[in-house]
C-alpha cells in the first residue's frame, strides 16, 4: 500500500470504488434477500433441511454473479487503466460501445460462479446450521434466550465467516488469475496453472490474509443482518 501511495497518490486507492460498492452492495442485497426467498420456497423440496439450505444459496450465490460480472470488469479496467472512464457509469457505457458486456459473462459467469456459489453456501448456510445447534444447546441450560442470542449470533457468524473464507478460496484464486490478464483462460486452465506451479496449497496461497481481512467483513454483516432481522420483526437465525 505505501508503494501504491508513493508511485501513484493516495486517491489511486480509490480506484475502481464505484464498481466495487454498487456491484458488491446490490450483490449483498440479491444473496441475503434471495437466500431468504428461497428457504421457505425450497422448504419441503427434500426430507433433508441441510439440502434445501444449501440448495436456496447457491441460487442466491448464482443471481449475485450476474450482477457481479459486469461491475468486476469494470472494476478491473478502471484500476488498471485510469483513463478508461471517469465514473461507473461511463465503464458501463464504453464497455457496451466495444461489446464487452456480453463478455463479462461469456468469460466471466464461471470463474465467478467458482467463487460466489461456495462462498454463499458456506456463508449463509453455516451461519443458519450453527445458530440452530447453539440455540438447541442453550436450551438445556439454564442460559435464558435472550441473554444467549447475541453470543449466539456472533459464534455462528464467526464460524461461517472461517468456513466462508476457506470454501471460497480457490474460486477467488481462480478468478484473480482469470482478470489478470487480457487473455481470458478457462476454469479448468487456471487451475492446470496454479497447481503446476504451485501444487494444490496453491489454491489457498493468501487464505491467512482473506481469514484477517474477509472474515470479519462476514461476521459483521451477519451480526448486522441478524439484527435488521429481529428489529423488523422476524425471527433470530437459528429459531
Amino acid at each position: 500500500a505505501l508503494c501504491i501511495v508513493k508511485e501513484e497518490g493516495v486517491l489511486f486507492l480509490l480506484a475502481g470504488l464505484g464498481p466495487t460498492v454498487w456491484g458488491y452492495g446490490i450483490e449483498g442485497a440479491l444473496k441475503f434477500g434471495s437466500y431468504e426467498l428461497f428457504k421457505p420456497i425450497l422448504a419441503n423440496l427434500t426430507p433433508s433441511q441441510l439440502f434445501n439450505f444449501i440448495l436456496a444459496s447457491v441460487i442466491a450465490g448464482g443471481l449475485a454473479s450476474i450482477v457481479l460480472c459486469p461491475m468486476e470488469e469494470a472494476r478491473i479496467r478502471m484500476v488498471s487503466d485510469s483513463t478508461f472512464a471517469p465514473s461507473l457509469l461511463s465503464a458501463l457505457f464504453r464497455m457496451a460501445r466495444e461489446n464487452r458486456l456480453l463478455a463479462t459473462f461469456t468469460e466471466g459467469m464461471a470463474p465467478m460462479l467458482a467463487k460466489q456459489v461456495p462462498y454463499t453456501m458456506a456463508k449463509q448456510v453455516t451461519f443458519d446450521v450453527v445458530a440452530k445447534a447453539l440455540y438447541a444447546l442453550v436450551a438445556t441450560t439454564a442460559i435464558s434466550e435472550a441473554d444467549a442470542k447475541w453470543g449466539i449470533s456472533l459464534a455462528a457468524a464467526g464460524t461461517a465467516a472461517v468456513l466462508a473464507c476457506v470454501f471460497s478460496q480457490p474460486g477467488d484464486m481462480i478468478l484473480t488469475a482469470t482478470y489478470k490478464t487480457a487473455k481470458r483462460s478457462t476454469v479448468g486452465e487456471v487451475v492446470r496453472e496454479v497447481v503446476a506451479e504451485h501444487g494444490l496449497p496453491g489454491l489457498f496461497l493468501g487464505l491467512r490474509a482473506r481469514l484477517a481481512h474477509v472474515g470479519m467483513i462476514i461476521t459483521s454483516q451477519l451480526l448486522v443482518y441478524d439484527l435488521v432481522k429481529q428489529t423488523l420483526g422476524l425471527a433470530a437465525t437459528g429459531k
